[in-house]
């Protein structure tokens, strides 16, 4: 790569806010990022151009005294603000030192807001909760994501599985964020073109009953049935998919595998109100209990099976009632509780 040095007339930190109608920086309005608005609100930048062209390569723009930089394809205008915020010596040396030449000479130094909020508090709940690795706030169609700070926040990465997920349930890993003196290396600031969710196919309503149905008074007992009819044998339908169904909501759609500890509501409803029809009862001659039975990791896709969301704790002679052809039942999770297991010993089901 080759680059000019640093222009004159390159001014200091601009106060920069996020807002829906575009980035103020200072006194200018950036309603759509373009290298001429960029050079207008900074002054000239410093450019760092590829020694050689190519598709893949880019070019830098660099504005050092303001700490803001960004990157386009030859020809191209930029899609994105980069704003360098803290330095980050954990991440600079898993990167090596020329993945960090097209950074500015200093880091922002003025104030950095989303919506007139600090970072800290604008950035969604759910990402400041489990410090993700980048963490994300909206204005209108911008969005900026935030790179988190390894040198300060590291420490999350070295935590076991569960004391992450602990930490996160009880709010320490949040109020770390919030205290944290420089949570964040660098923001990407950009218009969000993902294109808008198309409208609910209606696959996934839940179908109205025409015959009678089965009133399962225990809900992970009627997921066991759920488990055998329509994942074991293929004859209750639809057969649910959680990823689908999380991308055929429109705009109620998410991300399933952000739960890792409580059942998505959607899909805990939606099985809850399942048409189960009373004519499959006789089908159901056996049951496996499972910590990766299909069903849970529908409605807990990141389950680690280490809690009891499954369990049966017991059931009730009118439960029983239902399955008269029921015969045996593989406890492989250890989910039964010891009143679920002497109401199937009376009845003469087997456990294994």
């Amino acid at each position: 790569m080759t680059e000019n040095t640093s222009p004159a007339g390159a001014v200091a930190s601009p106060d920069i806010d996020l807002t829906p109608a575009g980035v103020k920086l200072g006194d200018a309005l950036i309603a759509e990022v373009s290298l001429a608005a960029l050079t207008e609100a900074l002054g000239d930048p410093r450019i760092i151009e590829p020694s050689e062209p190519s598709d893949s390569v880019v070019t830098w723009y660099v504005w050092d005294d303001a700490g803001i930089f960004t990157l386009a394809k030859p020809g191209a205008e930029p899609t994105e603000i980069r704003i360098a915020l803290a330095d980050d010596t954990v991440k600079a040396e898993r990167r090596g030192r020329g993945r960090e030449a097209h950074k500015p000479a200093r880091n922002f130094s003025g104030s950095l807001t989303i919506r007139g909020k600090d970072p800290r508090e604008a950035v969604a709940a759910k990402d400041r909760r489990m410090v993700h690795a980048m963490m994300g706030a909206k204005a209108g169609d911008w969005r900026c994501e935030l790179m988190t700070n390894k040198t300060e926040l590291g420490f999350v990465d070295d935590m076991s599985f569960s004391e992450r997920f602990a930490k996160a349930e009880s709010g320490e890993l949040a109020e770390a964020v919030l205290a944290a003196e420089a949570p964040f290396s660098q923001a990407y600031i950009f218009v969000d073109t993902k294109p808008k969710p198309a409208k609910p196919s209606g696959r996934w309503k839940l179908p109205e009953a025409t015959e009678p149905v089965l009133e399962i008074k225990s809900f992970p007992f009627r997921l066991a049935i759920i488990e055998e009819l329509m994942y074991n044998q293929g004859i209750l339908e639809p057969r649910f998919d959680v990823h689908h169904f999380a991308q055929d909501r429109g705009a109620r759609n998410f991300d399933p595998n952000e739960y890792y500890t409580e059942m998505i509501p959607a899909v805990r409803t939606w099985f809850r109100k399942l048409p189960i029809p009373a004519r499959l009862a006789e089908k159901v001659e056996s049951l496996v209990l499972d910590g990766g039975n299909e069903v849970n990791l529908q409605l807990i896709p990141q389950w680690d099976g280490e809690d009891g969301a499954f369990d049966i704790p017991s059931l009730t002679p009118a439960d029983l009632d239902l399955f008269p052809n029921l015969r045996t039942v593989d406890d492989i999770g250890g989910m039964l509780g010891p009143r679920a297991r002497k109401a199937l010993e009376a009845r003469g089901i087997e456990i294994q």
